[in-house]
């Protein structure tokens, strides 16, 4: 081999691996469907959570509460009256009041253990913590073997008694605004993530989060939930998007190589 080409091919064999890491391949950004793919099916229904799955999605967000007499059911309202056809609090009605109910045009409230049989498998669940029991909650999760697949949203409270229960639970706090309380909460709480409005995230805020260790995931809901809004999250190097619209932000990620 002449002296030239040899050299040329050692140089260019030097250079590879630095020029691989100067370009390294996007980050995958984590897909939250928010209540479900609900511009579908009406919002926290088992239809809306399938469409969240043939979508693709990583997530559906879910809201738990708990009936009168003790079974947890999906619903973001504490009252039913926006999202069915009858009235009255979830936590003052019984379950067979709930099975009276219609959502939309002819969906059911399903219950919590109904969304983890239909989704084991296919998709995670991130559960906003509303009135349930967190015993309850961890253990519905932890019968249908689910413990690694569920994040969970509450207060800092709610979210120290999900951590007693199950260590293994990931959980995930509200941004607390300043650079030193998310350090002191990651530490304190054992936060794998922080979740909040992209708006009220800074590049200073994500720096820090992911300098403790910990991923950022926002919510594109309302104003930002748009490309413009969703490159903003991208700006701010986010891990996961929640969006009422994943059938826009799947489509839009792939363009990027996000996806």
């Amino acid at each position: 081999m002449p002296l030239r080409l040899l050299i040329v091919l050692l140089v260019c064999a030097g250079t590879a691996p630095l020029m691989a890491a100067e370009n390294p391949k996007p980050k995958r950004i984590i897909v939250i469907a928010h209540r479900g793919a609900h511009q579908k099916a009406p919002e926290n229904t088992l239809a809306s959570f399938q469409h969240a799955i043939d979508l693709g999605c990583d997530y559906v967000e879910v809201d738990v509460r708990r009936t009168n007499d003790g079974v947890l059911v999906l619903m973001h309202d504490s009252d039913v009256a926006r999202t069915t056809d009858g009235q009255g609090k979830v936590n003052e009605l019984t379950y067979a009041d709930i099975q009276k109910l219609t959502v939309g045009q002819s969906e059911k409230v399903p219950t919590f253990d109904e969304a983890l049989k239909l989704c084991r498998g296919k998709i995670k669940i991130y559960i906003d913590h509303k009135d349930a029991p967190p015993a309850e909650i961890v253990e519905t999760v932890t019968r249908h073997k689910m413990v690694n697949d569920v994040i969970v949203y509450s207060s800092y409270d709610g979210l120290r008694a999900f951590k007693t229960l199950n260590p293994k639970i990931w959980i995930m706090p509200p941004n607390p605004g300043t650079v030193e309380k998310i350090n002191a909460i990651r530490r304190d709480l054992k936060a794998e993530t922080f979740d909040g409005n992209v708006r009220d995230w800074t590049a200073e805020h994500a720096e820090a989060a992911h300098a403790a260790g910990a991923q950022i995931w926002v919510d594109n809901l309302g104003e930002n939930d748009n490309e413009a809004g969703f490159q903003k999250s991208l700006d701010l190097g986010v891990d996961a998007i929640q969006t009422d619209y994943p059938e826009k932000l799947i489509p839009f990620l792939k363009r990027l190589g996000r996806r």
